[in-house]
Protein backbone atom coordinates (compact mmCIF):
# COMPACT_ATOMS: atom_id res chain seq x y z
CA UNK A 1 0.00 0.00 0.00
CA UNK A 2 1.38 3.37 -0.97
CA UNK A 3 2.10 5.88 1.78
CA UNK A 4 -0.96 7.92 2.70
CA UNK A 5 -3.36 5.68 0.75
CA UNK A 6 -5.95 4.97 3.39
CA UNK A 7 -8.94 2.65 3.30
CA UNK A 8 -12.26 1.83 4.29
CA UNK A 9 -13.14 2.04 7.54
CA UNK A 10 -16.65 2.09 9.33
CA UNK A 11 -17.27 3.82 12.98
CA UNK A 12 -20.47 3.86 15.02
CA UNK A 13 -21.76 6.85 17.02
CA UNK A 14 -24.82 6.59 19.26
CA UNK A 15 -26.15 10.02 20.17
CA UNK A 16 -29.60 11.21 21.19
CA UNK A 17 -30.26 13.55 18.29
CA UNK A 18 -33.54 12.98 16.45
CA UNK A 19 -34.41 13.51 12.78
CA UNK A 20 -37.47 12.89 10.65
CA UNK A 21 -38.22 9.20 10.94
CA UNK A 22 -37.53 6.97 7.97
CA UNK A 23 -39.68 3.94 7.10
CA UNK A 24 -38.98 0.93 9.33
CA UNK A 25 -38.35 -2.46 7.75
CA UNK A 26 -38.29 -6.03 9.05
CA UNK A 27 -35.11 -8.07 9.22
CA UNK A 28 -33.32 -8.16 5.88
CA UNK A 29 -30.48 -10.03 4.22
CA UNK A 30 -27.32 -8.62 2.65
CA UNK A 31 -25.46 -10.46 -0.10
CA UNK A 32 -21.69 -10.21 0.08
CA UNK A 33 -21.27 -11.17 -3.58
CA UNK A 34 -23.42 -8.55 -5.28
CA UNK A 35 -23.49 -4.85 -6.07
CA UNK A 36 -25.72 -3.31 -3.41
CA UNK A 37 -28.41 -0.79 -4.38
CA UNK A 38 -30.32 1.87 -2.45
CA UNK A 39 -34.11 2.10 -2.23
CA UNK A 40 -34.23 4.06 -5.51
CA UNK A 41 -32.36 1.32 -7.34
CA UNK A 42 -29.06 3.19 -7.60
CA UNK A 43 -25.74 1.55 -6.75
CA UNK A 44 -24.47 2.20 -3.22
CA UNK A 45 -20.96 3.62 -3.62
CA UNK A 46 -19.30 4.42 -0.30
CA UNK A 47 -15.79 3.01 -0.51
CA UNK A 48 -13.37 3.51 2.35
CA UNK A 49 -16.33 4.62 4.44
CA UNK A 50 -18.09 4.12 7.73
CA UNK A 51 -21.46 4.16 9.46
CA UNK A 52 -22.50 6.65 12.15
CA UNK A 53 -25.75 6.48 14.11
CA UNK A 54 -27.60 9.66 15.07
CA UNK A 55 -30.78 9.05 17.05
CA UNK A 56 -32.44 5.98 15.54
CA UNK A 57 -31.00 6.49 12.06
CA UNK A 58 -27.80 5.06 10.59
CA UNK A 59 -25.79 7.15 8.11
CA UNK A 60 -23.34 5.47 5.77
CA UNK A 61 -20.62 7.75 4.38
CA UNK A 62 -17.96 6.85 1.82
CA UNK A 63 -16.02 7.87 -1.26
CA UNK A 64 -16.93 7.51 -4.91
CA UNK A 65 -14.08 7.51 -7.40
CA UNK A 66 -14.47 8.38 -11.06
CA UNK A 67 -14.18 4.71 -12.00
CA UNK A 68 -16.35 3.25 -9.23
CA UNK A 69 -19.61 2.94 -11.16
CA UNK A 70 -18.02 2.07 -14.50
CA UNK A 71 -16.27 -0.87 -12.84
CA UNK A 72 -19.65 -2.14 -11.62
CA UNK A 73 -21.36 -1.83 -14.98
CA UNK A 74 -18.42 -3.10 -17.05
CA UNK A 75 -18.10 -6.21 -14.88
CA UNK A 76 -15.04 -7.30 -16.82
CA UNK A 77 -12.14 -6.95 -14.42
CA UNK A 78 -10.82 -3.70 -15.83
CA UNK A 79 -8.96 -1.48 -13.37
CA UNK A 80 -11.06 1.64 -12.65
CA UNK A 81 -9.85 5.15 -12.04
CA UNK A 82 -9.26 6.07 -8.38
CA UNK A 83 -9.58 9.83 -8.98
CA UNK A 84 -11.84 11.42 -6.35
CA UNK A 85 -15.37 12.23 -7.43
CA UNK A 86 -17.47 12.67 -4.26
CA UNK A 87 -18.28 11.68 -0.70
CA UNK A 88 -21.72 10.04 -0.67
CA UNK A 89 -24.19 9.46 2.18
CA UNK A 90 -27.04 6.98 2.64
CA UNK A 91 -29.44 6.59 5.57
CA UNK A 92 -31.26 3.59 7.04
CA UNK A 93 -33.20 2.55 10.11
CA UNK A 94 -32.37 -1.15 9.75
CA UNK A 95 -28.86 -1.35 8.18
CA UNK A 96 -30.29 -3.16 5.14
CA UNK A 97 -32.50 -0.70 3.22
CA UNK A 98 -30.63 2.50 2.38
CA UNK A 99 -31.88 5.86 1.09
CA UNK A 100 -29.46 7.91 -1.00
CA UNK A 101 -28.93 11.68 -0.93
CA UNK A 102 -27.00 14.20 -2.95
CA UNK A 103 -23.22 13.89 -2.41
CA UNK A 104 -22.04 15.79 0.68
CA UNK A 105 -18.58 16.65 -0.75
CA UNK A 106 -17.77 16.99 -4.47
CA UNK A 107 -15.05 18.41 -6.71
CA UNK A 108 -17.03 21.68 -6.51
CA UNK A 109 -16.44 21.83 -2.75
CA UNK A 110 -13.75 24.40 -1.95
CA UNK A 111 -10.46 22.54 -1.46
CA UNK A 112 -11.52 19.52 -3.53
CA UNK A 113 -11.20 20.95 -7.03
CA UNK A 114 -7.65 19.61 -7.36
CA UNK A 115 -6.74 16.64 -5.18
CA UNK A 116 -4.06 13.99 -5.51
CA UNK A 117 -5.81 11.49 -3.24
CA UNK A 118 -8.90 11.28 -1.05
CA UNK A 119 -8.96 8.03 0.88
CA UNK A 120 -10.46 6.43 3.96
CA UNK A 121 -13.15 8.49 5.65
CA UNK A 122 -12.53 8.05 9.37
CA UNK A 123 -16.07 8.89 10.55
CA UNK A 124 -18.69 11.60 11.01
CA UNK A 125 -19.35 12.78 14.59
CA UNK A 126 -22.03 15.04 16.04
CA UNK A 127 -20.83 17.62 18.56
CA UNK A 128 -23.66 18.73 20.84
CA UNK A 129 -21.81 21.89 21.94
CA UNK A 130 -21.14 23.29 18.48
CA UNK A 131 -24.19 21.58 16.94
CA UNK A 132 -22.02 20.58 14.01
CA UNK A 133 -21.36 17.29 12.27
CA UNK A 134 -17.62 16.77 11.96
CA UNK A 135 -16.05 14.63 9.22
CA UNK A 136 -12.42 13.44 9.10
CA UNK A 137 -10.93 12.05 5.90
CA UNK A 138 -7.45 11.45 4.49
CA UNK A 139 -6.53 14.15 2.00
CA UNK A 140 -3.72 15.20 -0.34
CA UNK A 141 -4.73 18.32 -2.23
CA UNK A 142 -4.66 22.05 -2.77
CA UNK A 143 -5.15 22.78 0.96
CA UNK A 144 -2.25 20.55 2.06
CA UNK A 145 -1.59 16.93 2.97
CA UNK A 146 -2.89 15.05 6.00
CA UNK A 147 -6.30 14.59 7.61
CA UNK A 148 -8.90 17.08 6.44
CA UNK A 149 -11.66 18.19 8.82
CA UNK A 150 -15.04 19.24 7.39
CA UNK A 151 -18.20 20.36 9.16
CA UNK A 152 -21.92 20.66 8.43
CA UNK A 153 -25.12 21.59 10.25
CA UNK A 154 -26.81 18.49 8.83
CA UNK A 155 -25.79 14.81 8.61
CA UNK A 156 -26.72 14.89 4.93
CA UNK A 157 -24.53 17.90 4.19
CA UNK A 158 -23.23 19.74 2.43
CA UNK A 159 -19.91 19.69 4.31
CA UNK A 160 -17.36 22.50 4.09
CA UNK A 161 -13.65 22.46 4.87
CA UNK A 162 -12.66 23.49 8.37
CA UNK A 163 -8.90 22.87 8.06
CA UNK A 164 -6.23 20.32 7.19
CA UNK A 165 -4.25 18.80 10.08
CA UNK A 166 -0.88 18.06 8.51
CA UNK A 167 0.59 16.08 11.40
CA UNK A 168 -0.21 14.22 14.62
CA UNK A 169 2.17 14.54 17.55
CA UNK A 170 3.59 11.21 18.65
CA UNK A 171 3.12 9.49 15.28
CA UNK A 172 6.30 8.41 13.46
CA UNK A 173 7.27 11.34 11.18
CA UNK A 174 3.93 12.84 12.40
CA UNK A 175 2.17 11.35 9.35
CA UNK A 176 -0.60 8.84 9.95
CA UNK A 177 -1.43 5.91 7.71
CA UNK A 178 -4.71 4.01 7.77
CA UNK A 179 -7.20 5.45 10.24
CA UNK A 180 -10.71 5.20 11.66
CA UNK A 181 -12.52 6.77 14.60
CA UNK A 182 -14.02 4.57 17.33
CA UNK A 183 -16.71 6.06 19.57
CA UNK A 184 -16.88 4.44 23.01
CA UNK A 185 -20.67 4.66 23.31
CA UNK A 186 -20.79 2.56 26.48
CA UNK A 187 -18.39 4.83 28.35
CA UNK A 188 -19.29 8.46 27.78
CA UNK A 189 -19.23 8.34 23.96
CA UNK A 190 -15.55 9.32 23.93
CA UNK A 191 -14.20 9.32 20.37
CA UNK A 192 -10.75 7.83 19.69
CA UNK A 193 -8.72 8.33 16.53
CA UNK A 194 -7.18 4.96 15.57
CA UNK A 195 -4.29 4.92 13.10
CA UNK A 196 -1.05 3.43 11.86
CA UNK A 197 1.85 5.51 10.58
CA UNK A 198 2.67 6.11 6.93
CA UNK A 199 6.22 4.76 7.40
CA UNK A 200 5.71 1.09 6.54
CA UNK A 201 2.59 0.76 8.73
CA UNK A 202 4.90 -0.46 11.52
CA UNK A 203 3.19 1.29 14.44
CA UNK A 204 -0.33 1.36 15.92
CA UNK A 205 -1.63 4.47 17.69
CA UNK A 206 -4.65 5.79 19.55
CA UNK A 207 -5.49 9.47 20.07
CA UNK A 208 -8.29 11.48 21.61
CA UNK A 209 -9.93 14.46 19.91
CA UNK A 210 -10.37 18.03 21.07
CA UNK A 211 -13.65 18.89 22.81
CA UNK A 212 -15.15 20.21 19.56
CA UNK A 213 -13.83 17.15 17.63
CA UNK A 214 -12.01 19.46 15.22
CA UNK A 215 -8.41 18.57 16.21
CA UNK A 216 -6.60 15.27 16.74
CA UNK A 217 -4.58 15.20 19.97
CA UNK A 218 -1.17 13.61 20.56
CA UNK A 219 -1.03 9.88 19.85
CA UNK A 220 -0.18 7.00 22.21
CA UNK A 221 1.82 4.13 20.71
CA UNK A 222 -0.04 0.86 21.33
CA UNK A 223 2.29 -1.57 19.60
CA UNK A 224 4.65 -1.97 16.67
CA UNK A 225 5.34 -4.67 14.11
CA UNK A 226 8.27 -4.68 11.68
CA UNK A 227 6.19 -6.62 9.13
CA UNK A 228 3.63 -3.79 8.98
CA UNK A 229 -0.12 -3.90 9.60
CA UNK A 230 -2.82 -1.55 8.34
CA UNK A 231 -6.60 -0.86 8.18
CA UNK A 232 -6.52 -0.06 11.90
CA UNK A 233 -9.86 -0.04 13.72
CA UNK A 234 -11.32 -0.62 17.19
CA UNK A 235 -14.50 -1.81 18.88
CA UNK A 236 -15.58 -2.53 22.47
CA UNK A 237 -17.48 -5.52 23.92
CA UNK A 238 -18.24 -6.00 27.63
CA UNK A 239 -15.43 -3.68 28.72
CA UNK A 240 -12.83 -5.23 26.41
CA UNK A 241 -11.35 -3.05 23.65
CA UNK A 242 -10.30 -4.80 20.44
CA UNK A 243 -7.69 -3.23 18.17
CA UNK A 244 -7.82 -4.83 14.71
CA UNK A 245 -5.34 -4.61 11.83
CA UNK A 246 -4.99 -6.08 8.36
CA UNK A 247 -1.95 -7.54 6.67
CA UNK A 248 -0.29 -4.95 4.43
CA UNK A 249 -1.40 -5.89 0.95
CA UNK A 250 -2.05 -2.73 -1.04
CA UNK A 251 -5.56 -2.74 -2.44
CA UNK A 252 -5.79 -6.55 -2.28
CA UNK A 253 -7.66 -8.80 0.15
CA UNK A 254 -5.79 -9.94 3.25
CA UNK A 255 -6.01 -11.68 6.61
CA UNK A 256 -5.99 -9.75 9.89
CA UNK A 257 -4.58 -9.45 13.41
CA UNK A 258 -6.14 -8.43 16.72
CA UNK A 259 -5.00 -7.38 20.20
CA UNK A 260 -7.22 -6.41 23.12
CA UNK A 261 -7.19 -4.60 26.44
CA UNK A 262 -9.49 -3.43 29.21
CA UNK A 263 -7.81 0.00 29.09
CA UNK A 264 -7.71 1.33 25.52
CA UNK A 265 -4.93 3.90 26.08
CA UNK A 266 -2.58 1.70 28.15
CA UNK A 267 -0.05 -0.06 25.86
CA UNK A 268 1.06 -2.41 28.65
CA UNK A 269 -2.45 -3.85 29.05
CA UNK A 270 -2.83 -5.19 25.50
CA UNK A 271 -2.48 -8.85 24.60
CA UNK A 272 0.34 -9.95 22.31
CA UNK A 273 -0.09 -9.55 18.57
CA UNK A 274 -2.10 -12.50 17.24
CA UNK A 275 -3.95 -13.67 14.15
CA UNK A 276 -7.64 -12.76 14.02
CA UNK A 277 -9.35 -16.17 14.04
CA UNK A 278 -11.18 -16.94 10.81
CA UNK A 279 -9.65 -14.21 8.69
CA UNK A 280 -6.94 -16.60 7.54
CA UNK A 281 -9.60 -18.71 5.84
CA UNK A 282 -10.21 -17.31 2.34
CA UNK A 283 -8.33 -14.19 3.49
CA UNK A 284 -11.26 -12.55 5.29
CA UNK A 285 -13.75 -13.78 2.69
CA UNK A 286 -11.72 -12.02 0.01
CA UNK A 287 -11.87 -8.58 1.61
CA UNK A 288 -9.89 -6.25 3.86
CA UNK A 289 -11.19 -5.55 7.38
CA UNK A 290 -12.63 -2.06 7.78
CA UNK A 291 -14.53 -1.61 11.03
CA UNK A 292 -16.88 -3.41 13.39
CA UNK A 293 -20.57 -2.53 13.69
CA UNK A 294 -22.21 -3.06 17.09
CA UNK A 295 -25.89 -3.96 16.85
CA UNK A 296 -27.87 -3.54 20.09
CA UNK A 297 -31.38 -4.96 20.02
CA UNK A 298 -34.18 -6.11 22.28
CA UNK A 299 -32.79 -9.68 22.47
CA UNK A 300 -29.04 -9.38 22.25
CA UNK A 301 -26.04 -7.33 21.17
CA UNK A 302 -24.24 -8.61 18.09
CA UNK A 303 -21.16 -7.55 16.15
CA UNK A 304 -20.20 -7.80 12.52
CA UNK A 305 -17.08 -6.79 10.62
CA UNK A 306 -17.63 -4.35 7.78
CA UNK A 307 -14.93 -4.95 5.19
CA UNK A 308 -13.93 -3.72 1.74
CA UNK A 309 -13.40 -5.29 -1.61
CA UNK A 310 -11.42 -2.59 -3.35
CA UNK A 311 -12.83 -3.44 -6.77
CA UNK A 312 -10.06 -4.00 -9.23
CA UNK A 313 -7.69 -1.41 -7.85
CA UNK A 314 -5.91 -4.74 -7.31
CA UNK A 315 -6.46 -7.79 -9.57
CA UNK A 316 -6.63 -10.17 -6.59
CA UNK A 317 -10.42 -9.99 -6.24
CA UNK A 318 -11.20 -10.68 -9.86
CA UNK A 319 -8.62 -13.43 -10.17
CA UNK A 320 -10.07 -15.12 -7.07
CA UNK A 321 -13.53 -15.09 -8.65
CA UNK A 322 -14.80 -12.31 -6.39
CA UNK A 323 -15.02 -9.30 -8.66
CA UNK A 324 -18.61 -8.64 -7.52
CA UNK A 325 -19.45 -6.44 -4.54
CA UNK A 326 -17.56 -3.62 -2.85
CA UNK A 327 -18.73 -4.51 0.67
CA UNK A 328 -18.53 -7.60 2.89
CA UNK A 329 -20.40 -7.83 6.21
CA UNK A 330 -19.34 -10.80 8.35
CA UNK A 331 -20.60 -11.82 11.82
CA UNK A 332 -18.21 -12.13 14.75
CA UNK A 333 -18.53 -14.81 17.41
CA UNK A 334 -16.65 -15.03 20.71
CA UNK A 335 -15.10 -17.71 22.89
CA UNK A 336 -14.49 -15.84 26.12
CA UNK A 337 -12.74 -12.68 24.95
CA UNK A 338 -11.36 -14.21 21.74
CA UNK A 339 -13.20 -13.08 18.58
CA UNK A 340 -13.68 -15.17 15.44
CA UNK A 341 -14.47 -13.84 11.98
CA UNK A 342 -17.04 -15.94 10.09
CA UNK A 343 -16.89 -16.21 6.30
CA UNK A 344 -20.48 -16.01 5.02
CA UNK A 345 -21.97 -15.22 1.62
CA UNK A 346 -25.19 -13.81 3.09
CA UNK A 347 -26.08 -12.27 6.46
CA UNK A 348 -29.56 -11.59 7.82
CA UNK A 349 -29.67 -8.51 10.06
CA UNK A 350 -32.51 -7.90 12.49
CA UNK A 351 -31.85 -4.42 13.84
CA UNK A 352 -34.83 -4.60 16.22
CA UNK A 353 -33.76 -7.72 18.09
CA UNK A 354 -30.02 -7.45 17.44
CA UNK A 355 -29.98 -11.01 16.09
CA UNK A 356 -27.70 -11.96 13.17
CA UNK A 357 -28.49 -15.11 11.18
CA UNK A 358 -26.36 -16.92 8.63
Amino acid sequence: MRALHIRFGLATLLLAFAFTALPAFAAGTVNNNAWWKDTAGNYIIAQGGNISKFGSTYYWYGVQYSGSESYITANNGETPSNVFQSVNVYSSTDLVNWTGYNPVVTTSTSGFGSVTWVGRLSTVLYNSSTKLYVMWIVYNGEDGDGEICLTSSSPTGPFTVNHVQDGISGVYDSINGDSTIFVDVDHGSTPYFICSDAHGREHAYISTLSSNYESINAATLISEWPQGQEANNMFERSGVYYYNMSQTHGFGYSAAYVVWSTTPTDPSDYTKDAEFNGTWTDSTYWSQVGNVQELKGSSETSYFMMSDRWANFDDDYWNAGHGLGYYVWSPLTFSGDTPTFNNVSTLTVDSATGVLTW
